[in-house]
């Protein structure tokens, strides 16, 4: 496994001085998740997974594919495995589990200044299995921005946080990726839809940014690469209303980056996998004490 840590202070963005800004905070986590390491299984949390990411489960199971299957998944030499999150062959509605950095990694979406930069970026390479969630087999892929605090319950709207999802729960049936977004403090959430299908045993690479600009506009941006296809597709996404997004109203509000799956309302025995090869993430904020490492 591969992983660092970087706080480079936004080397490329310059106050009017020249300087490098001490208030404005750029930090990279990132984290190759081919290794050999053994996850503890039906844990509520099972440990660290290096510069920050961690695991946590409420019946669904993690472990290390290197089958047919993912062969070649773990990089452009195949190297060794990618890790997977499935979820059990108990007979119940509420397995879930995520491979997430802290909660609490993201206090809100604050406006900042003008010359200052407020963006949070994501990104992970996944691999569908063989079976994918379904109106018959119900439950939900989700990976962005979400709050992982909440995430021991399959519902919609307890992964506050814009993210890209996949849910089949009976009431929604989605057979593309969709932008989600959800205000924890209303409830009020809106969804968009990518045009990316999602397909089984299909590998994908999902970029998320989400932002805002002194003048208080809020965007999210998107990237998805089918690596299977080859057919890359790009956007810009808005929830139906400004209440829906991440900023509004999350002042002391957290979140945290996540990859989840999970069943949804209707008990099941079938197990859906789910493969990851990496996640990252880069933040992007201003703050209101000074950081001199890096910055001078």
């Amino acid at each position: 496994m591969a992983h660092g840590v970087l706080n480079i202070n936004n080397q490329t963005l310059f106050a009017s001085s020249q300087i490098r800004p001490v208030t404005q905070l750029d930090f990279i986590q990132f984290s190759d998740l081919n290794h050999t390491t053994t996850f503890s299984t039906n844990a509520a949390s099972a440990g660290s997974e290096g510069a920050g990411f961690g695991v946590a489960a409420s019946s669904a199971s993690f472990g290390i594919s290197n089958s047919t299957s993912t062969a070649g998944f773990g990089g452009m030499t195949g190297p060794s495995s990618a890790i997977s999150i499935t979820t059990s062959t108990t007979n119940n509605a509420t397995d879930v589990g995520s491979i997430n950095t802290l909660s609490t990694l993201l206090p809100g979406l604050p406006i900042p200044a003008a010359g200052f930069i407020t963006k949070y970026e994501f990104e992970t390479r996944i691999r569908t299995a063989a079976t994918i969630h379904s109106n018959t087999v119900r439950g939900a892929f989700r990976a962005g921005f979400m709050d992982v605090n909440g995430m021991n319950t399959a519902g919609d709207s307890s992964f506050a946080g814009p993210h890209f999802r996949f849910m089949c729960n009976g009431t929604v049936t989605d057979t593309n990726w969709m932008i989600y977004w959800v205000n924890p403090n209303s409830g009020l959430n809106s969804t968009a839809d990518t045009g990316v299908a999602v397909n089984v045993s299909t590998t994908y690479r999902l970029y998320l940014a989400t932002e805002v600009n002194s003048a208080g506009v809020y965007t999210t941006t998107y990237k998805i690469f089918n690596e299977n296809t080859g057919t890359k597709t790009e956007g810009t996404a808005s929830p139906s209303a400004s209440t829906h997004n991440t900023g509004e109203g999350w002042s002391t509000y957290a979140m945290g980056a996540a990859v989840v799956n999970c069943k949804a309302v209707t008990a099941t025995t079938t197990a859906i996998a789910l493969y990851i090869d990496y996640m990252g993430v880069r933040i992007r904020r201003p703050i209101s004490r000074e950081i001199l490492i890096g910055s001078i």
